[in-house]
């Protein structure tokens, strides 16, 4: 399922990557299903693709003007999917602009979905759950695989929001570039190998990702994460967090946590850094033991494998070199108080040693 948020500046892009799932189509083992909302026409039509079908030919459905950024829009698509082609598994994609977890101050919300008819309206992360678990409450099970065909996304706090309703999750740490996922690579991996285990799958995605990119000179990154595997990484992260705020009064500490923080690699108007990047400076630049020791249970973690968070990242740009496939939010000054909303902040203290950081400077 391709829930494709179009009402925005990238409505030609949506009519290009049907065209590329048209040159796959469905088969007796997979369905694939779309839905669209255009800022052309301000119409919203439902697909299934067919093999040399597209745009004109595989319309199921056409109805007027949907907010992509109300939940229930999204919503109402994966159930009608479910219950109109009923499969053994579920892959859903949200295709659109993103913003990782962020919600704005002036925007009620800014996440993904961007819908501009409806003021730039968004889904963000609590209603994602709050989707999800609706979901797979109609299901009994959780969703297998949900693609973020979006900027930002791969973020701890997003994949960690979703942990009780998905099993795989694949995103980018930056921004994409224009032509997004490369669809007719994508679909190939379902069509060709329908029993493919979901970690597999993810695994296949983020490959196909950054080699469609070669030779285009554009700087991608891409990430699957097994979330089984979250709630210990974020613990692991809260042992840190509670070491880095046992730390901070010490001025060697600070310095430490500031230059590790200066020298990772940065996104989203400098308000997100790559995790690991962030934590293997630490605990090289940090003297003090109990936090090294945090810095290295918490690398041993966030190292890649197939049954590990991240199943698997690459990247591809030297402005990206330094990547690993997950981000976090660690803002130089000022956070943001919807920050405090997510679960990520309820069950770890990464948001309270933020606090003391940014105050302590």
């Amino acid at each position: 399922m391709v829930y494709i948020a179009g009402d925005n500046s990238l409505d030609e892009a949506a009519l290009k990557d049907i065209a590329e799932m048209a040159k796959v189509g469905s088969s007796d083992n997979l369905n694939i299903v779309a839905q669209l909302d255009r800022a052309t026409d301000k119409k919203t039509r439902r697909f299934y693709i067919t093999q040399g079908g597209g745009y004109k030919k595989d319309v199921v459905e056409t109805f007027g003007e949907t907010n992509t950024g109300d939940p229930a829009t999204l919503q109402g698509f994966i159930l009608w999917a479910m219950e109109k082609y009923p499969a053994t598994r579920y892959a859903i994609v949200i295709w659109n602009h993103g913003g990782g977890w962020w919600d704005d101050e002036e925007r009620k919300k800014r996440n993904i979905a961007y819908d501009d008819s409806s003021g730039g309206d968004a889904i963000n992360n609590q209603e994602l759950q709050e989707v999800f678990n609706k979901v797979c409450e109609v299901r009994g099970d959780k969703i297998d695989i949900f693609g973020m065909d979006a900027c930002l996304m791969a973020m701890i706090e997003v994949v960690y929001q979703v942990r009780d309703s998905v099993k795989v999750v694949v995103g980018s740490e930056i921004e994409e570039p224009f032509n997004g996922w490369p669809y007719e690579q994508v679909l190939q991996i379902f069509k060709k190998s329908p029993s493919l285990s979901i970690s597999s799958i993810g695994k296949e995605i983020v490959k196909n990702y950054v080699q469609s990119y070669k030779g285009e000179g554009e700087d991608v990154t891409q990430s699957s994460f097994n979330l089984a595997k979250i709630v210990d990484l974020v613990g692991k992260l809260d042992d840190l967090s509670q070491a880095l705020i046992a730390g901070i009064g010490d001025k060697k500490v600070l310095d430490a946590i500031r230059t590790a923080r200066d020298e990772s690699p940065k996104f989203f108007s400098r308000n997100y850094i790559d995790l690991y990047r962030f934590v293997q400076l630490l605990e090289t630049k940090c003297s003090d033991q109990g936090i090294k020791a945090k810095a290295s249970d918490l690398l041993k973690a966030l190292k890649p494998g197939s049954n590990r968070v991240i199943i698997s990242q690459d990247h591809l740009g030297s402005n990206v070199k330094d990547t690993h496939g997950m981000s976090i939010y660690f803002p130089s000054y000022d956070i943001n108080t919807k920050y405090g909303d997510l679960d990520f902040c309820r069950d770890c203290r990464w948001g309270e040693f933020l606090g003391l950081y940014i105050s302590s400077l």
